[in-house]
């Protein structure tokens, strides 16, 4: 009598056991669906996104050549001056950085 009520209990547990794992089964796919969708969501936001930026990048790089057809002195003096502004930038960073040290003093 108390094998087969032992030998019951154990069924029981195996058929709770298999449906447990049925459950979590079923979950874990789900979870894994709902990733996959939001992943692809984001991808395709992303895509349009950069698509948008390639678009007005597009826009302006060819506003900004029309001007310079237009007006070709303006834009090449304009591109000299912002030269020699980049340049002076670059000298004023270049000599305002201390020199480097072979060794470190402790005072």
């Amino acid at each position: 009598m108390a094998t087969s009520n032992l030998q019951a209990e154990l069924r029981e547990l195996r058929e709770q056991m298999t449906e447990l794992k049925d459950v979590i089964g079923r979950q874990a796919s789900r979870t894994g669906y709902d990733a996959r969708h939001r992943a692809a969501e984001a991808w395709h936001g992303a895509a349009r996104t950069a698509g948008n930026v390639a678009d007005y990048a597009r826009d302006g790089a060819d506003a900004v050549a029309g001007v310079a057809r237009r007006h070709p002195a303006a834009a090449s003096t304009a591109l000299i001056t912002l030269g020699i502004i980049g340049g002076v930038i670059g000298y004023l960073v270049a000599t305002s950085t201390p020199a480097k040290r072979d060794r470190w003093h402790w005072n």
